[in-house]
């Protein structure tokens, strides 16, 4: 914990005494108004496995760790070293060191090294959300847990669905049905990663496509498999009508974007 020594003054009697007193003052450095707290984690989304430390620790037989990393900077994105961070989390446990000999951190401030950079590890059997709090800043991170260890995420049209599943838009009304695959290292769909999707890539000189994602988050199924609809906006027409040069990717992702799919193209031509 840091000290830091005040000066205080105390006039005493008619003589006009000045008698300084040395105060020790205790407290969190933090960051000055407009910081920012980026946090990050790897991994986000948690393979769960056994181990005796998961009893020990969580009172349960299968867990996983992540490490998180919490950037501290100031309103101009500068890093700011030294500076006091403290971590919560809403499951499992956060620690310093390794998961053989762990040391909980409770409310204890972590310090940024000279990169802005405070680290922690999180062990835990669930999704959890990690906070980290410097002043008045502060950051969140959602990980989430799997069984299995995730290897790949694919991304492809849903041949399941006829209707939809073209990747060539030539109308703003046309809808675009995908399916995300989460896979282990022997290619075995993985249940329970939340997948994400994003549009990408999706402005060509002055024109922007957009659209939304039904489902925008989904969790895979027992086959390792999330599905979406994806359907231009209200601003198709204006932004991509009458032929005009339009592109965009669209990708699915773990959350954090820490481990994406390979993209797949929409071929846009909309008379």
């Amino acid at each position: 914990m840091r000290r830091r020594w005040t000066a205080t003054v105390l006039i005493l009697g008619v003589g006009m005494i000045a008698l300084t007193i040395l105060q020790c003052q205790t407290g969190d450095r933090i960051p000055p108004k407009g910081s920012t707290i980026v946090v990050s984690g790897n991994p986000t989304t948690i393979p769960l496995g056994n181990s005796p430390a998961c009893t020990s620790i969580l009172q349960v037989s299968s867990c996983g760790t992540s490490e998180i990393t919490a950037a501290v900077s100031s309103d101009l994105g500068v890093p700011l070293p030294d500076q006091d961070v403290r971590f919560s989390s809403t499951a499992g446990k956060l620690f310093i060191g390794s998961l053989s000999a762990p040391i909980p951190i409770g409310n204890v401030p972590v310090q940024t090294d000279s990169a802005g950079n405070a680290r922690v590890n999180l062990v835990t059997s669930t999704t959890s959300t990690v906070t980290a709090r410097s002043g008045l800043a502060s950051g969140p991170l959602t990980l989430s847990t799997v069984q299995g260890n995730l290897s790949l995420i694919t991304l492809n049209a849903d041949p399941n669905d006829p209707t939809c599943n073209d990747t060539t838009i030539t109308s703003c009304g046309q809808s675009v049905c995908l399916v995300a695959t989460a896979q282990d290292s022997s290619s075995t769909g993985i249940q329970g990663v939340a997948i994400l999707f994003t549009l990408v890539n999706n402005v060509s000189g002055s024109n922007t496509f957009r659209g939304q994602f039904v489902p925008s988050q989904k969790t895979t199924d027992v086959n390792g498999e999330a599905t979406t609809l994806f359907t231009p906006d209200s601003t198709c027409t204006a932004q991509c009508g009458g032929g005009k040069s339009c592109q965009g990717e669209i990708v699915a992702t773990t959350q954090g974007g820490s481990f994406p799919s390979a993209p797949v193209q929409l071929l846009i031509n909309i008379p």
